[in-house]
């Protein structure tokens, strides 16, 4: 076995023990949680008899390691079961919600790290400028300003102020259905702009600031002495130079999405925006176990496959690294 096959057979054997023990403190803190689940459909009208059938249908007679087994293999298998108060499935909400997240997200993203990138090599690129001392200060500040104080900002001063854009939703009330006729609808584009906006003022400055680092030192290298030597034109040089700096922001990406779908749960919540973050806030609220659990495990699934793939391209962009 190669030390790069060995390298990533050591990743994936931890990614699956975080994800066992991930699964475990999950379980356990939703035991610890007061209130018997039973409890939620209980009424006047239902009998004793009644209330254990419906206890023995869900398992909760069973003992607790039992209830643990059964509880491992149906999220290992990706068996959600259904939801205690709406009439779906666990799945077919949470793809209908990660979906939503992705069409909030996505956008975000891919602006971020193409005008991260520009701004960033141009900053590196012009060292001591007016240009660079502006850049790194504003990505500074936008990377301290937390995102729910800048979400509530542009939420007083665009919609409630000025009332140039919708302050919540995903559409408006009567808006188009289905998920590519309503991705495609301008109504859509005018309640991305500020939750897409804010998103954007943090996560650019990853970018920003790990380009124009990389450039730094890309900068001072032999080559880039050898391409004025050709007599290369500075346009020519610095496009050279950035796709070296580029190596880095490309493992960076994969972690930043990763930090996307952490940091938008608040931005859900202030914009009512239907995404998965705001979907597991409900669902603790109302006590609906079976999505609060699925909507959990998913989130944090995708965040440690986000860095395991992250891990894995670095080492088949960087062969240092292996």
């Amino acid at each position: 076995m190669t030390h790069l096959a060995h390298a990533v057979l050591r990743r994936v054997v931890l990614l699956a023990l975080t994800v066992w023990c991930i699964l475990t403190i999950m379980f356990a803190l939703f035991k610890l949680l007061p209130g018997d689940p039973a409890a939620i459909f209980v009424d006047n009208n239902m009998s004793m008899e009644m209330i254990e059938h419906q206890k023995q249908l869900w398992g909760l007679n069973d003992p607790w390691w039992l209830q643990y087994l059964h509880y491992l293999g149906n999220m290992a298998l990706f068996r959600f079961g259904d939801s205690f108060f709406q009439n779906q499935t666990v799945g077919e909400i949470l793809a209908e919600k990660v979906a939503n997240t992705c069409a909030m997200i996505v956008p975000a993203l891919i602006v971020s790290v193409v005008f991260g990138t520009i701004l960033g090599a141009l900053a590196g690129w012009k060292r001591g400028t007016r240009f660079e001392q502006t850049t790194v200060t504003t990505a500074l500040v936008l990377h301290s300003a937390p995102s729910f104080f800048v979400g509530i900002l542009v939420l007083m001063v665009f919609s409630y102020q000025l009332r140039w854009l919708p302050p919540g939703g995903m559409v408006s009330l009567g808006g188009p259905e289905g998920f590519w006729a309503l991705i495609t609808s301008t109504d859509y584009l005018k309640h991305l702009i500020l939750p897409g906006l804010v998103l954007v003022s943090r996560e650019i400055t990853g970018p920003i600031l790990l380009v124009r680092s990389s450039m730094l030192e890309i900068k001072g290298s032999d080559f880039i002495d050898i391409l004025r030597a050709k007599g290369l034109s500075e346009r020519r040089i610095l496009t050279h130079a950035t796709r070296n700096a580029l190596l880095p922001l490309v493992t960076y990406i994969a972690v930043m999405t990763g930090l996307l779908l952490q940091g938008q749960v608040l931005l859900e919540i202030i914009f009512a925006w239907p995404g998965i973050g705001r979907e597991l806030v409900t669902a603790l609220g109302d006590l609906d176990y079976p999505v609060a659990q699925a909507a959990l495990y998913v989130m944090a699934l995708v965040i440690l496959l986000l860095n395991l793939l992250a891990d894995l391209l670095y080492g088949l962009i960087d062969p240092r690294s292996r």
